[in-house]
């Protein structure tokens, strides 16, 4: 245990060894005080621990929001014995504590009252060691500013354990909180015969902490990075060692090597980057700087804005900090978007949700860094465009603009700040050639590349903010660079809209073998879209007459849920043509039906159709 505490704080530790191993009874207790996430409790865990090695018993208890002495017994109860303190063994603890409280001869009542000498009857059981008090036991006290109880009751309740028993006790606390009360001055001059003041020694405590990760690999990585470590603990102004050590456990849990090595080499840079992003929002979220997800601020308070300027703020946001609560934490750290590599949604799963996905972070590890350091693309190198010459500037221009011309780019992270940039240098005059017929060839090759998800039936402006790699967008400001991302949105609409054709036919085969499906379909998957209207109604009334009765009428039922139940979303409104054809498709048959086939559409289909609208309407 040696080490553990630094030179401008050994006097104390020399001290609490004469104090606590020594076979004098002091009938006083020793206070030490200390500011909070000065690294006091960490201190005086650690010196436990050095008790405890020689064979002494601690009982540490934190008197933080306790507000009965009853309380207080039953932490000291606990520290002594947990297993009889657990609810599995409450008939045996209570013997174990009538035992203790013969001891103690103190209030186990709970009336915050000395009891005297208490007579109690002491089971004839031998009890172990530990439950009697010798000079081998210590009681610590931490958090004495915290405490609910009044500060000369606490006091009062301690000085108990120093004056009537003996019993070695040490007192924590943050005396400028309470030194102001006359109660307190009063009892200490009574109960305290010496007190330190702890020089704070966080760099120690840090270090400690840090040699408390036993895997070898990222020890050593954690210790070369030790005065990265220190001054992000400084920056962020959380002076809690508690949450710090959470913080490094949560790293621990979340760290792999291979996330950091490309072509067999580990890239201390990237780690670098990822450990500095990690334990600035991990500290920062402890601290409750964002509104419940990483990276999410305070907003401003606005006047009610219109669609346009909601879209415009939205546009904002692609390229980085909005809102002044944001602006002070850009300002604080002095770090773009980018520069936290993973995306808003990625920091929430690791630091919020506890989901470590090892696929999700090495592809966007690869998007951030390991793409560029590879194979920088030609936007990447335009970014910095001040530092270059004319003639390399010249060069990067060209190439920007041919590889959107011969359709080049199959990444839309390339697509998006290819056109960022050249429509940026347009505006600023740093070009001749024009930008529009390239912004109509990149929309081209975007719709040809994007991948439709299913789930997303349309892009928005944040969709795209993800697609820009966390890089924000030179252009961002300019109408023209507008226009252009709602198009890319469009564009993604029209693609996803293509594939309607497929879906629907998908639904007619369903309405035949799986009408749960059907079902599940067109109530969940597509509640807010109205895939309907791509289905041509003589297609849909055909394949009612077609399947099973049953099937049919279970597929009128989809409909009934689609349109009542789910009103709320107006798509009965949007897709209320196709329906009406589908009525008037159903009485334009009953001229030319069969028997069978005329029964069913009057008296079973159109009913229920009827009944449909009419609800529809209703909602």
């Amino acid at each position: 245990m040696t080490g553990f505490i630094s030179e401008p704080n050994k006097h104390i530790e020399k001290y609490f060894d004469y104090y606590f191993d020594g076979e004098k009874n002091f009938e006083y207790a020793v206070l030490l005080n200390g500011a909070w996430g000065s690294g006091k409790t960490w201190f005086i865990k650690e010196y436990i621990q050095k008790q405890e090695s020689k064979g002494k018993k601690v009982a540490y208890i934190s008197l933080n929001g306790l507000s009965k002495t009853s309380d207080i017994d039953d932490e000291i109860f606990r520290c002594i014995h947990p297993k009889l303190a657990s609810k599995g063994a409450k008939i045996l603890g209570k013997v174990a504590k009538g035992a203790l409280k013969a001891a103690f001869r103190f209030d186990w009542d709970g009336d915050s009252k000395p009891d005297g000498q208490v007579s109690v009857s002491v089971p004839d059981i031998e009890l172990p060691d530990y439950l009697k008090i010798t000079s081998k036991f210590i009681l610590v006290f931490d958090d004495l500013e915290r405490c609910k109880l009044k500060i000369e009751e606490v006091l009062g309740y301690i000085n108990y354990f120093v004056e009537q028993e003996s019993i070695k006790t040490l007192i924590i606390s943050n005396a400028t909180e309470i030194q102001q009360n006359e109660y307190f001055l009063k009892i200490k001059e009574k109960l305290v015969g010496a007190t330190f003041n702890y020089t704070e020694d966080q760099d120690l405590a840090i270090q400690s902490i840090l040699n408390e990760v036993l895997d070898g690999d990222l020890k050593t990585v954690l210790n070369s990075n030790l005065e990265l470590i220190k001054q992000i603990f400084n920056q962020v102004g959380y002076q809690n060692l508690r949450s710090f050590k959470q913080t490094v456990f949560d790293f621990k849990r979340f760290y792999k090597k291979e996330f950091f090595e490309g072509n067999g080499n580990f890239e201390s840079e990237i780690f670098e980057k990822v450990l500095k992003a990690f334990f600035i929002l991990s500290l920062e979220n402890k601290k409750g700087r964002f509104e419940k997800e990483i990276l999410n601020f305070k907003l401003d308070e606005l006047e009610p804005m219109t669609d346009e300027e909601k879209r415009k703020r939205a546009l904002q946001h692609l390229l980085s900090f909005v809102g002044e609560d944001a602006q002070k934490f850009q300002k604080k750290y002095q770090m773009r978007l980018n520069e936290y590599i993973f995306s808003k949604d990625l920091w929430n799963e690791i630091l919020n949700k506890n989901i470590i996905d090892d696929k999700i972070i090495k592809k966007e590890l690869y998007e951030k860094y390991f793409r560029f350091k590879e194979d920088q693309p030609t936007w990447y190198k335009l970014w910095y465009y001040l530092n270059l010459s004319e003639t390399e500037f010249g060069y990067l221009v060209t190439d920007a603009q041919k590889s959107i011309e011969y359709s080049k780019l199959n990444n839309i992270t390339d697509i998006l700040h290819t056109i960022s940039m050249l429509v940026y240098f347009k505006e600023q005059n740093l070009i001749s050639f024009p930008v529009e017929n390239l912004l109509v060839l990149a929309i081209e090759q975007f719709k040809k590349i994007v991948k439709l998800k299913e789930n997303i039936k349309k892009l928005n402006f944040f969709d795209i903010r993800e697609a820009s790699g966390g890089y924000g967008l030179y252009a961002h400001e300019f109408p023209i660079f507008e226009n252009f991302i709602e198009d890319l949105a469009q564009a993604y609409e029209d693609k996803y809209v293509e594939k309607n054709i497929d879906r629907v036919q998908e639904l007619l085969i369903l309405m035949d073998n799986d009408t749960y499906e059907f079902y599940q379909q067109i109530t969940n998957k597509y509640y807010d879209y109205p895939i309907l209207k791509s289905l041509e109604p003589g297609a849909f009334l055909d394949q009612l007459l077609k399947i099973d009765y049953r099937n049919a009428m279970n597929a009128i039922d989809g409909l009934s849920s689609r349109y009542t139940t789910h009103s709320q979303t107006k798509i009965y409104l949007q897709e209320e043509d196709w329906f009406e054809k589908i009525i008037a498709l159903a009485n334009e048959r009953l001229a030319l039906a069969t028997m069978l086939e005329k029964h069913k559409i009057q008296d079973k289909f159109l009913p229920k159709l009827g009944e449909i609208k009419q609800q529809a309407y209703k909602g």
